[in-house]
């Protein structure tokens, strides 16, 4: 499979800060290494991304030569919010493509929002929803990214809320993208995927006839239409919680 990432060189409103460099982290030594990407493709809007330099322990950020030399200031030991130029009403939004070679390809917003950085915590996320139980092979792609220059494993479940039992445990690992393999077995209404101390943004990928589909999930509480959605999603995470322990 091929991939491409395309980031916009502009806000929503239309401004562009043409100060604004690509960079590419990855962790190196226990610190955050910087390259400076010089080589990327760029059009009067875009910055165009492509397989080449995407890895899966990489990760990439817009912002000024001056901004980026705060992570140095820092001795590279955590990730800073560096501007608020993605900062925008509707969100601002990358584009992650992915090509099966022959076949078909599909896009996925690939942003990651700040604050998500910054946490620690648990996702809840359904599977029937967005696999295909009739799909050829079904993945989930698990990417987090966490401030401090570090990758620890930690604990993704399978979990049946209907029977109350763990289908399957896998370990996944921080600031980085994990490739998690979905029985069809597991496709159904009453079985989640659950992550114990970390959290991050589950990407649901189906592949059938050599074609492809991404998406992903909402968080719980954008499910459910209630004052009280945030106190219940609390609820069932803790419920989760007690199952896997």
């Amino acid at each position: 499979m091929d991939s491409t990432i395309t980031i916009p060189r502009f806000q929503n409103s239309g401004l562009l800060k043409k100060e604004n460099k690509v960079f590419q982290l990855e962790i190196s030594n226990q610190t955050w290494k910087i390259n400076s990407l010089t080589n990327v493709d760029l059009d009067r809007d875009f910055y165009t991304i492509d397989s080449s330099l995407i890895d899966n322990g990489n990760i990439f950020c817009l912002a000024t030569e001056d901004e980026i030399l705060r992570l140095e200031k820092d001795n590279y030991l955590k990730l800073l919010n560096l501007n608020n130029f993605t900062d925008t009403s509707p969100a601002f939004r990358a584009n992650l493509q992915v090509s099966i070679k022959g076949g078909g390809f599909s896009s996925y917003q690939s942003e990651y929002p700040f604050r998500m950085v910054t946490s620690k915590g648990s996702i809840l996320s359904p599977l029937s929803s967005l696999l295909n139980k009739e799909a050829d092979e079904n993945i989930i792609f698990f990417k987090n990214i966490y401030e401090l220059p570090i990758q620890e494993e930690f604990g993704a479940f399978f979990v049946n809320l209907k029977t109350k039992k763990v289908l399957k445990k896998v370990k996944v690992v921080t600031n980085f993208l994990n490739e998690i393999r979905v029985e069809n077995e597991f496709i159904s209404p009453e079985v989640f995927l659950f992550t114990d101390k970390y959290i991050g943004i589950p990407i649901h990928c189906s592949m059938k006839n050599n074609h492809i589909s991404l998406e992903h999930t909402h968080p719980p509480h954008e499910y459910i239409l209630s004052q009280d959605r945030f106190k219940i999603v609390s609820m069932l995470k803790k419920e989760f919680s007690e199952i896997i322990n």
